[in-house]
């Protein structure tokens, strides 16, 4: 009886010991398996874990090449142009120009951005105005310019930037590609020293986001919103160039800003005389007098 109890005892210690070992090696495999991955391993599986997403073709193909893309993608979207207009116009008054300019900037759902107005030394009036106006309306709004006056000097540039708006947008996709990957291996790591790595990593690309994203938005600014610069200048207040035929308003205009510039020019010189020479001739006055006086003074003698 006592062997056959030791008999059982033994098998089922020996049982018992089995299945402690089975069940330490099944926990050992678990933690490997889920063990938080080291800086060498993170973009492994960031790679893992989007092989598995049902991404489209072209989004892989901008992910290895983004240049690659870009051209194929700027071939069928519309082209993104900055429009920049200058104008010299000349009216009858600068300031009611002005005015309407402004009016009309407002009225097509723009605004203006600077303005400058001031009178030179021979009584020239002059105005410099910039507006930005809807880039679907800038034609229109540059007819209606022209209507205020007679225009002196008009130029549009146009610059085509569709090939940087679509590389932009591309890296910014991948970049924000690259942020989830890091958000999803922070919620997968446990390890103080992995997650302070994977802090730095998205920081950095929230940087670049960040950058990418204000230059894309003032590139959208710019396209959406052109720029017209108008100078302005009163008609009289300078002789323009004469037309093919005789012009007398031109020439009495002429000679009437000579005669002025002549007059301004003579009472300019009398005054630098009068107080300026006053060092040099004042001195010259005093002693002619005392020697005129002194003469007098002798003959009555």
């Amino acid at each position: 009886m006592d062997i056959k109890y030791s008999q059982w005892a033994m098998r089922v210690f020996l049982g018992a010991t089995l299945l402690a070992l089975v069940l330490s090696l099944s926990c050992g495999v678990k933690k490997a398996r889920y063990a938080t991955p080291g800086p060498a391993r993170m973009e492994e599986m960031a790679a893992d874990a989007t092989a598995h997403e049902p991404v489209s073709r072209s989004a892989v193909d901008a992910a290895k090449s983004p240049a690659l893309i870009s051209e194929a993608a700027a071939a069928t979207i519309d082209r993104q142009i900055i429009y920049k207009v200058s104008m010299s116009l000349e009216a009858k008054s600068s300031t009611a120009a002005r005015d309407e300019i402004e009016a009309l900037a407002l009225e097509v759902g723009g605004y203006v951005s600077d303005t400058e107005s001031w009178v030179a030394e021979a009584g020239q009036r002059y105005v410099t105005i910039t507006i930005r106006v809807p880039t679907k309306r800038f034609r229109e709004v540059i007819a209606r310019v022209r209507a205020l006056g007679e225009v002196k000097q008009e130029s549009i540039e146009a610059q085509d930037v569709t090939e940087e708006f679509v590389d932009i947008e591309a890296r910014l996709r991948v970049l924000r590609q690259t942020e989830q990957r890091l958000l999803d291996l922070l919620k997968r790591s446990g390890k103080l020293a992995d997650l302070l790595q994977i802090e730095r990593e998205l920081a950095q690309r929230r940087t670049e986001i960040e950058q990418v994203e204000g230059r894309l938005r003032y590139l959208k600014d710019r396209v959406a919103f052109s720029t017209i610069t108008i100078s302005i200048q009163e008609a009289g207040s300078a002789a323009v160039a004469p037309s093919g035929r005789y012009d007398v308003v031109f020439h009495l205009r002429s000679a009437y800003l000579v005669l002025v510039h002549l007059g301004q020019g003579i009472l300019t010189a009398l005054i630098y005389l009068v107080i300026g020479g006053s060092v040099l001739w004042l001195p010259v006055v005093v002693l002619i007098w005392i020697f005129v006086r002194r003469r007098r003074a002798g003959r009555r003698q």
